[in-house]
């Protein structure tokens, strides 16, 4: 049963990525299918891995470097209400798209989300279960919490 499991996973993700070609043109490895919202959007760079669970929300536009590794349940998005907008004491449900850019060598750990207007440095880490709501500038450091702050430098580290 397990056999049957993994080839049909692998049937999936084969036409996933021949639906999305465009977004899939350089080598992008799927360990599961994303979810991807206004995927014309999206724009994947060369050897990124995709874990399963993962969600995309491109409406602000996202770019991802090369040699990115999005883990299990990380979620991206581009876009959210504009919190700015109150009348009568009432939010008007208006959406603000804002693109998010991921550097190269970036490994983006289980269940990471990440806000919109978001840049992310060059050879980071961002720990399991971080809140990115700010930009991450500084290149080569683990960065941790909710929201993510700048924890650590790593040492000699290429993902």
């Amino acid at each position: 049963m397990e056999i049957l499991h993994k080839i049909l996973l692998k049937i999936r993700i084969s036409i996933h990525k021949l639906v999305n070609l465009r977004l899939y043109k350089k080598k992008v490895i799927l360990y599961g299918i994303p979810e991807l919202i206004h995927r014309e959007k999206i724009y994947i760079e060369g050897n990124v891995s995709i874990n399963n669970g993962v969600f995309l929300h491109g409406a602000g536009g996202i770019r991802i470097g090369e040699n990115v590794t999005l883990s299990y349940g990380t979620t991206i998005l581009s876009t959210g209400y504009d919190v700015d907008i109150l009348t009568n004491n009432d939010f008007k449900k208006v959406h603000k798209d804002k693109a998010v850019n991921i550097g190269r060598n970036v490994w983006v750990c289980a269940n990471v989300t990440i806000l919109p207007g978001v840049e992310i440095a060059n050879n980071c880490i961002i720990a399991a279960g971080s809140v990115v709501n700010k930009n991450l500038l500084d290149s080569g450091y683990l960065y941790a919490g909710v929201p993510a702050e700048k924890i650590k430098k790593l040492k000699n580290y290429e993902h």
